[in-house]
């Protein structure tokens, strides 16, 4: 299993941070890879479909939410993959602390390999990219 965890201050407000993560409708603004999105509202238990970008093409990934709790914490995990986001918020300073988790549980073997071969470097990646495009959005939108 391969993880990568970053802390990041963003510079807006909690529930500014919140609103990128809870409308998934706007995940492809700030969460590199997500191509586009269905989902009838978040909440706990459901499951949604994300498009994404991946190294080998698009794939279409099914995403459970294991936890939801408002401008606090979001945990998403890929039914398909075993690919999970976490993130914790915590308001700080006129701004959002950022605690951040992406990695991968594989439970089918492709994905085991992919995980042992490129995992840690993939997600590293993918989180820093993330954190970096939220500063940005949610900055901008903070100013309006």
């Amino acid at each position: 299993m391969s993880e990568a965890r970053q802390q990041a201050f963003i510079d807006a407000p909690v529930e500014v941070v919140w609103e990128l993560l809870e409308d998934v409708d706007r995940h492809p603004e700030w969460w590199p890879r997500v191509l586009e999105v269905e989902c009838e509202g978040l909440e706990p238990g459901c499951t949604y479909r994300e498009v994404i970008q991946t190294p080998v093409g698009k794939d279409e990934m099914m995403l459970h939410v294991d936890r939801l709790e408002d401008c606090k914490e979001l945990l998403i995990r890929c039914v398909n993959t075993g690919t999970f986001v976490h993130m914790l918020l915590t308001e700080a300073q006129d701004g959002t602390f950022v605690d951040a988790r992406f990695g991968m549980d594989p439970g089918k073997f492709q994905y085991r390999i992919f995980d042992l071969v490129a995992g840690k470097r993939y997600f590293r990646g993918w989180l820093l990219q993330s954190l970096d495009a939220m500063q940005r959005v949610a900055a901008q939108r903070a100013r309006t």
